[in-house]
């Protein structure tokens, strides 16, 4: 994933290419993320964010396990 270094610079490119987006910001725990949404040609919304500042928590316990199963089955049907 690339982190976005100047949402500015985002939302100037997308008023200069006249594309209509929605700004937001996400405040929780201390942690801010700014976010821009826009649509592409294809009618896909694309979200940008600055989302570098959130913390990477890793997988734990059956969550891990469960998505272990998961990859398997997909990897089964896939192959099949």
């Amino acid at each position: 994933m690339k982190q976005c270094e100047s949402m500015g610079a985002v939302e100037k490119k997308l008023k200069e290419m006249d594309i209509e987006y929605v700004r937001a910001m996400v405040v929780e725990g201390g942690i801010e993320v700014d976010q821009v949404f826009f649509h592409d040609p294809n009618g896909f919304m694309i979200e940008i964010c600055n989302c570098d500042s959130l913390p990477v928590i890793p997988l734990a316990g059956e969550m891990v396990r469960s998505c272990s199963r998961l990859n398997l089955q997909i990897m089964i049907i896939h192959n099949s």
